[in-house]
């Protein structure tokens, strides 16, 4: 059993009962659980496994050869983030932050280094307190072109400096930046 601290980036259905969840962790960078019985009313996993929730998890490591997607065995909430979920645009924000760090890492290897935890960890942390503006996305993005190695104040804005190196990066920002304007 692993035991480790991670906030929950996204959650897919598994099963009838279940969440597939990926997790940003401090240890292990980005892993993926199963959560069998996470929407099973009554279940210990009931109302733990929520999307931005910072959790101390134990899972069971899958085996060689079996794929990359653990067995979560327990959760306890850290920091549920509740005022994300107080505003629509901050939630927003949130999400797009998530889909954005798991665009730019899930090919790579983000167990080597725990800067992209703490990266999407203090964005939605301050997230949760600050007042929304569309410096905090503009931040987000140049940091984790900085932390790819891909951005120079020369180079042009972070976010061109990401879409020339990915080429595909999540849809809705734009929308997401007038939002943050108006709010």
């Amino acid at each position: 059993m692993l035991k480790d601290k991670g906030t929950i980036l996204r959650l897919h259905p598994l099963g009838e009962h279940g969440s597939i969840v990926t997790w940003s962790t401090e240890q292990h960078g980005i892993i993926r659980t199963a959560a069998r019985q996470a929407r099973k009313a009554g279940s210990e996993l009931c109302g733990i496994v929520d999307l931005f929730h910072e959790c101390e998890l134990v899972y069971k490591e899958a085996r060689p050869g079996t794929g990359d997607l653990h067995t979560l065995s327990s959760a306890s909430i850290l920091n549920p983030r509740l005022p994300l979920r107080n505003q629509l645009s901050r939630l927003h924000l949130a999400a797009y932050m998530a889909r954005l760090l798991l665009a730019t890492t899930e090919q790579e290897n983000s167990n080597e280094s725990p800067e992209w935890h703490h990266l999407i960890t203090q964005a939605l942390d301050y997230t949760c307190t600050a007042p929304l503006r569309p410096a905090i996305l503009l931040h987000f993005e140049k940091r984790l072109a900085q932390l790819h190695g891909l951005y120079h104040p020369e180079a042009g804005s972070p976010h061109h400096c990401l879409l020339r190196h990915f080429q595909h990066l999540p849809s809705g920002r734009a929308e997401l930046l007038l939002r943050l304007e108006n709010a």
